[in-house]
Parts: C-alpha cells; sequence; structure tokens
C-alpha cells in the first residue's frame, strides 16, 4: 500500500510539471521576422547615424542570417558600401532585378497609398512598413551619398535610384556608360529572354493585282484578304489568304476543259491566292521596319461561270505561285502598325489549257496588323526595354 500511495504521488507530481513545461512552451514569445526585421531596421539607421559602420555591417549580416537576403537588407547593404566607398561587384548577387523590382513597387505603394499592399505581403516587402523610419533614411542617405559620385559610375546609379528617382535605372544602364556588370548581364539576359518569345501576327490586306505581259488584258483588281502567323525575333512566319475581283475591262478566250475543250469569250474573274509567306527583318528602328518577303501560294481565277442550260460546268485558271518583295512597316505603338508591301509573282495560269496567255503579275498591298505577346510584352515594358517605338 505504501508502495502504491507512493507511485500515485509521484505520478501526480511529474504530470503537474510536465503541464507546466508545456504552458511555458505555449505562452513563451519566440522572436519572428516581423519583430527582427522592423528593430534590425531601427538600428541599422543608429549604426550609421553614429558612424558605427562595423557594427552595422554586423547587423545586416544577423538580419540576413535570420530572415534570408530580402529588399531592405540588399538596399541597407549597397549604401552602407557607398558610405565606406567600398562598393564592388560582388555586391550585386543573383536577383539583383528582383530586389529593384520590390522597391519599385514599394515606392508605387508609397505614391498611391496602397498601403494594404504590405499587410498581406509583408514577406515580399521584407517585414519593413512602407513609407516609414527605415524607409525615409535610406532615402535621405542616398540623396547625400548622390554627391559623392560621378554620373557615369554605377554608384551614383545606385545612389540616384535610392534617393530621388527610382524610376530611370532600367532606361540608363541600357545607354552602357556604366560597363558590364552583374546588373547590366542580368538585365540583358532577363530582356533577351522575353525577346525569345514569339508573337502572334495578324493583318487585314488591301491593294492592287497588276498583271504584266500577255496577262495584262485582265486589267487591275483589287485584292483584299488577311495574314496570320507569327513574328520571332527577325523572323515572320505568315499564312496568307487575299480574294481579287472585278470583271476584266477586256473580254479574253478561256477553254472549257470538261466540255470538249470549247473556246468560249468571256470578261468574268474572281481570283483567289492562298500561301505560306516568310519575311526577314533587314532594318529595324523607331517604329519603322523594312522586310525582306518570299513566299509560295496556290494562285488561280475563275474564267467561266456555270451555264446550267447548256450542261457546262465552270472553269478556272489556276497555277503554282512563288513570289518574293519587300514590305515596310510602322509602329504606331509596339504592337499595332501600318504596312505596305510591294511583291512579284512567277505563274503560269495556262497550266490547265483554261487560258492560253499568262505573265507575272505584281501586287502592291496596304496592311493594317498588329503583333503581340503579353507575357512578353509587359515584361519588356517593365524593363523599359526600347522594343520598337
Amino acid at each position: 500500500m505504501k508502495k502504491t500511495g507512493l507511485f500515485t504521488v509521484m505520478f501526480f507530481i511529474a504530470n503537474l510539471l510536465l503541464g507546466q513545461g508545456f504552458d511555458n512552451l505555449m505562452t513563451k514569445r519566440q522572436a519572428d521576422c516581423s519583430d527582427i526585421s522592423y528593430n534590425s531596421g531601427l538600428g541599422f539607421i543608429r549604426y550609421m547615424q553614429e558612424n558605427k559602420l562595423d557594427s552595422a555591417q554586423l547587423l545586416l549580416e544577423y538580419w540576413e542570417f535570420k530572415c534570408g537576403m530580402r529588399e531592405p537588407i540588399y538596399r541597407a547593404k549597397i549604401l552602407l558600401a557607398l558610405k565606406q566607398k567600398q562598393y564592388n561587384d560582388s555586391i550585386l548577387t543573383e536577383g539583383t532585378l528582383n530586389h529593384i523590382f520590390n522597391y519599385q513597387n514599394r515606392m508605387d505603394m508609397i505614391k498611391y497609398s496602397n498601403y494594404y499592399l504590405y499587410d498581406n505581403y509583408k514577406s515580399y516587402y521584407g517585414f519593413i512598413p512602407p513609407g516609414q523610419e527605415f524607409d525615409n533614411y535610406t532615402q535621405e542617405l542616398s540623396k547625400n551619398l548622390i554627391r559623392e559620385y560621378d554620373p557615369n559610375q554605377i554608384e551614383y546609379l545606385f545612389a540616384e535610384f535610392y534617393g530621388e528617382n527610382s524610376d530611370t535605372i532600367f532606361s540608363k544602364i541600357q545607354t552602357k556608360i556604366y560597363g558590364q556588370n552583374p546588373l547590366t548581364t542580368e538585365y540583358e539576359r532577363a530582356v533577351n529572354k522575353y525577346l525569345n518569345m514569339p508573337e502572334f501576327h495578324m493583318s487585314w490586306v488591301t491593294g492592287l493585282w497588276i498583271p504584266t505581259g500577255k496577262l495584262a488584258k485582265l486589267g487591275l483588281h483589287p485584292e483584299l484578304g488577311f495574314q496570320m502567323g507569327a513574328k520571332h525575333k527577325k523572323m515572320n512566319y505568315d499564312l496568307t489568304m487575299t480574294f481579287k475581283f472585278i470583271n476584266s475591262p477586256n473580254d479574253y478566250y478561256a477553254r472549257r476543259t470538261k466540255s470538249g475543250g470549247l473556246l468560249e469569250l468571256t470578261h468574268h474573274f474572281f481570283g483567289g491566292h492562298i500561301g505560306f509567306d516568310i519575311g526577314r527583318d533587314i532594318y529595324s528602328n523607331n517604329g519603322h521596319e523594312i522586310q525582306l518577303t518570299g513566299g509560295v501560294a496556290f494562285d488561280g481565277f475563275d474564267a467561266l461561270v456555270e451555264d446550267k442550260e447548256n450542261d457546262l460546268a465552270s472553269e478556272s485558271a489556276g497555277s503554282y505561285n512563288f513570289n518574293f518583295g519587300l514590305g515596310y512597316r510602322y509602329y504606331v505603338t509596339n504592337s499595332f502598325y501600318l504596312g505596305l508591301r510591294a511583291k512579284y509573282n512567277m505563274v503560269d495560269y495556262s497550266l490547265n489549257d483554261v487560258i492560253d496567255f499568262t505573265g507575272n503579275p505584281i501586287t502592291i498591298q496596304f496592311t493594317i496588323g498588329g503583333v503581340n505577346n503579353v507575357l512578353r510584352n509587359n515584361n519588356l515594358k517593365a524593363l523599359k526595354y526600347k522594343l520598337r517605338k
């Protein structure tokens, strides 16, 4: 009985102590990145103002160890290096563009008072509240540091970015005056990634079909149609379909091959063209684009209509079409353009014996079209890349 009573008392005491241990564990407050980042930001300000730069460096290392590299830490590291006159390219780790976009988003949040975004994305913004002590101090520090550097130095570019102007950094690094550094390398890699994405292309086509040689007796005919395809870098690939219409101004002889080869005088004309075109940009600058074009197609026109009374079938003259020429586009916007094309078409409409004459037409076409890839163009716009305009 004594042993049983002792065991009961010990069991009760053990459970009591274990319960108190869990209570302490559950109620003990753990430091998280919200506390660490906020206090580290204030500590960085204090050390910088007291010119304790070594302590500021140690604080940033602690902050990064606890919370990982985030935009406020990255910003502070660059400004500390500028303050110490110890900036070098090794500071620009992979992901500089992400930190730049992050800071620009922060400045937009402050500009438009969209502070609710911070509440939803505290981790993205490094747990540093926008527009408060840390942001205000780094902006003032940058405005002072910019005076110590030449405008052609990368140090000046960063001081300007974190100080008075966060919108021009991408435009300026395209000028090459800052040389090749990790920032320009990462920027060029990002631009090339998006430039390598194809764009969907579509255009409406209107113009004139101008026959030459013996075919000239058919006269000029208007054309209407469309193109659909893709643009990839300097190359253009399109399916083209056009129709030419209005009867010939002159009568001509056509043969009903399905009815014994009977020749018949006609002025009927309605034609079509369907083919595949390839173009290469040979000049592109400031919204102007010149292309060298070539294509293969099937081409033809109706010469004789069906005569039901005499049981005579319709007849069409058809031919291969090999064409080449030049195209010009003027981009009104980065996506919308007005264009002009001139093509020389090699055909032989006498192949199926419906007509006995041929020639090589010239086509002059006016185009209204657009090229677009939303992901590609939006990212290039964010990078301030001068795409076409």
